[in-house]
């Protein structure tokens, strides 16, 4: 194993080495915004290296065997919906030049300080809790090579992509993800050949599974699936990493299919990912101890070590890469709209904004180590990001969608609703007789959210009280 570690060793210095050479003279605003000049391939190769993290690494082999074909509905969920985010909203979004989703809302119907921050709130913490599945997934591959304590890959993971996310931001994220992203590629695809070909081929994995698995409802029910598609798809609406990649595109046609492009191969490696868990299954059928640890098994069982170490490399980079986008976005969030708008502190000279920045970088890296300590599951982690960016969702595509001057809603009404996702979704997911109603609590925050903003605009239309009072 020690060449292994080795190959991978290199390869994260060498995922350093480019980030840090990157962060040379990185600005305050280029570390939330890029200064808005990155091109469609640096758009593109970032988004999917974004997408395809640690989560989906491990979760999307463990549905494809413990699911089958139906696991497609949560793996191809988030990309359909961002394809469609990014043309809806993508030209608008680029075009008004602000910062975050939060300076959207506020842009549209005024300064409102509630909203401004309970809306951040609520997309950094789902943000958050995606960014912890990566500590998960690197602590989960060091255990696997060397025995070692999960919690210390976790931490070792940490002090890798905190270090150069803080040293350049959003720009450090961008430029290693090209190195990243064909690592990432390759890797997949070698595992998929290696796992098809030690279950006898594509078709004869694909007879020897379960009837149940052979359709797209599966084992898992409808219920189940709506819920895949609320948590992974819909609630990805309000993924603030990938409007900061709109925002710090060139040009809104070079964000839109930038995103769009991203997400159109992060979904065909979701595929392939889950044909690799089918692929297991044919081999040991649901014999795996952590159907979550495919991936990283089949690079150590099938090949030399030092193409192990290249797969591995691969596994690193996808994790690397998410957690320095999804660390970079909640430090925009907070920073820019909590810290910068909310607290008053955006008359603060360039060098003391960029501390500011790198400050919360470390805090928030630091914080969310413990956040993936204490649910070390990372299927449980991706189901939390989906709870807590489901508040914002109704708010967010109303404004941008239906409501662009910022007429048919109050204000008030807007932030009632994410109070009430909230607190319905938490509840549904935590309380144990409720979870099981609808699969957990994106269903009835997503509910909830709907019937308040659905009541607020009849409201409004009712009294005329809907217009913005506060210019920006």
């Amino acid at each position: 194993m020690v060449s292994i570690l080795i190959i991978m060793v290199l390869f994260v210095i060498a995922n350093l080495a480019i980030g840090f050479w990157s962060s040379r003279n990185v600005t305050s605003e280029g570390f939330m915004t890029a200064e808005r000049k990155m091109t469609l391939s640096l758009l593109m190769f970032s988004t999917f290296t974004t997408s395809i993290g640690a989560g989906d690494i491990f979760s999307y082999p463990s549905l494809g065997y413990t699911q089958g074909w139906s696991s497609l509905h949560f793996v191809l969920a988030m990309p359909v919906v961002v394809i469609l985010m990014a043309f809806t909203v993508g030209k608008r979004y680029h075009e008004m030049k602000v910062r975050t989703i939060s300076d959207m809302l506020c842009k549209v119907y005024g300064e409102n300080k509630a909203l401004r921050v309970f809306s951040s709130i609520c997309m950094s913490l789902g943000v958050i809790a995606w960014l912890a599945t990566q500590y998960a997934g690197f602590g989960k591959t060091l255990n696997l090579l060397t025995g070692a304590p999960a919690v210390l890959g976790m931490f070792i993971g940490a002090l890798v992509f905190i270090s150069y996310t803080v040293a350049g931001g959003l720009v450090s994220v961008m430029a290693v993800s090209i190195m990243q992203g064909i690592f990432l590629i390759g890797g997949i695809i070698i595992i998929f050949f290696a796992t098809t070909a030690a279950g006898g081929g594509y078709a004869e994995v694909q007879a020897n599974l379960p009837v149940s698995y052979s359709t797209f409802l599966g084992p898992a029910g409808a219920m189940t699936i709506t819920m895949f598609w609320m948590n992974k798809g819909l609630s990805r609406f309000t993924n603030f990493a990938y409007w900061q990649r709109l925002g710090a595109a060139r040009s809104a046609k070079s964000g839109i299919w930038g995103v769009a492009l991203g997400m159109a191969i992060t979904g065909i490696l979701g595929v392939v990912l889950a044909l690799i868990g089918m692929a297991a299954f044919k081999i040991n059928p649901g014999g795996l101890a952590d159907p979550e640890m495919v991936f990283p098994q089949a690079a150590v069982l099938y090949f030399p070590k030092w193409v192990t170490g290249i797969i591995l490399g691969a596994l690193w980079a996808a994790i690397l890469s998410s957690a320095g986008a999804f660390l970079n976005s909640a430090t925009t969030l907070i920073g820019n709209d909590i810290w910068f708008k909310a607290a008053n502190k955006e008359g603060r000279d360039e060098k003391t904004r960029l501390k500011d920045l790198k400050v919360l970088t470390a805090a928030i890296g630091c914080l969310t180590f413990f956040v993936a300590w204490l649910i070390p599951s990372v299927l449980n982690l991706l189901i939390w990001a989906g709870v807590w960016l489901t508040p914002p969702l109704i708010p967010v595509l109303f404004a941008t969608i239906f409501d662009k001057e910022g007429k048919k809603l109050p204000p008030n009404w807007m932030l009632a609703s994410m109070f009430a996702s909230a607190l319905a979704g938490v509840l549904f997911e935590v309380v144990p007789s409720l979870k099981p109603m609808f699969s957990g609590g994106t269903i009835p925050a997503f509910f909830a959210s709907l019937i308040i903003v659905l009541i607020g605009v009849a409201a409004g239309s009712v009294s005329g009280k809907h217009t913005k009072t506060t210019k920006t």
